[in-house]
């Protein structure tokens, strides 16, 4: 049996508290989310256990039990912490082999970003919160979901999610579209700020608008005097891959693990300061 003590943190589906065993924590959902949703999300935590996902330790219609990680997450790490470039290369290589796993466990996560990405008692990244991940053994989900700022543009487009208000989406797509989260967690990792601010075709954003069309050159441009300091060719063929508009061209996981960024860096990255 698990009681829950103080309230950690507060979401739209669920909340967290701690337990009475100081090792564990407790999500709780919220009445209106959906049971089929909690035991969704149980159900693939109980299929993906390995050392880089959040273990979970039991749960009920109610609420999951998971192991207690450090309070912060990797957003709050970015910006507190001023990480070296040996740091910040050996952070890039971890997410992707992480990510990488995953999906060779036949599961895409859907709302890759730095808030879940959190930190062990080892330093050791982990990958959290499996509301909106999919089996890719299921042909098709439920459309758009994740955080907007780190949403990629084909789930903005009819014509790829099956025609006009169609609310399905191939889980073959969700693949290339964790890789495009990846990249702008992996941008943010590098540059401390968001790539762009929305890749809605109605958003209007200059820095995405040079994205879609390819102006590479011109978009760099404006990173450069954005972050202050010189960005190295290497650097910026490394992000494009991720970054793509059309999937097809987007990085492939298994290649990208060695890019030449990423030379003499491991792949188990310890933050702890």
């Amino acid at each position: 049996m698990h009681s829950k003590t103080t309230l950690l943190s507060e979401g739209s589906s669920s909340n967290v508290f701690l337990t009475e065993d100081s090792n564990y924590i407790m999500k709780e959902f919220k009445s209106i989310y959906p049971t089929q949703m909690r035991l969704k999300e149980a159900q693939i935590l109980e299929f993906v256990r390995c050392e880089y996902i959040v273990k979970m330790i039991t749960y009920t219609d109610n609420y999951l039990i998971l192991e207690r990680l450090q309070n912060q997450d990797l957003f709050e790490i970015i910006k507190s912490q001023s990480l070296n470039q040996q740091q910040i290369k050996e952070t890039c290589k971890t997410l992707i082999k992480i990510i990488n796993s995953t999906h060779k466990l036949q599961v895409v996560h859907r709302d890759i970003k730095l808030e879940n990405i959190l930190i062990d008692k080892n330093g050791r990244l982990i990958l959290c919160d499996f509301g909106f991940a999919e089996l890719l053994s299921n042909c098709v989900v439920k459309r758009t979901v994740g955080t907007l700022n780190y949403m990629p543009p084909e789930l903005h487009q009819e014509s790829l999610l099956g025609g006009m208000n169609s609310d399905n989406i191939s889980t073959q797509i969700l693949i290339k579209s964790d890789i495009f989260s990846l990249g702008v967690t992996l941008f943010q990792v590098i540059f401390r700020f968001q790539p762009f601010t929305s890749t809605k075709p109605n958003a209007n954003c200059k820095l995405w608008k040079f994205i879609k069309q390819k102006k590479w050159s011109l978009y760099w441009t404006i990173i450069q005097k954005l972050c202050k300091f010189q960005i190295e060719p290497v650097v910026q063929n490394f992000l494009e891959q991720f970054l793509q508009p059309d999937i097809t061209s987007r990085a492939n996981l298994d290649e990208i693990y060695c890019h030449p960024f990423l030379n003499e860096s491991k792949d188990d990255v310890n933050l702890i300061f």
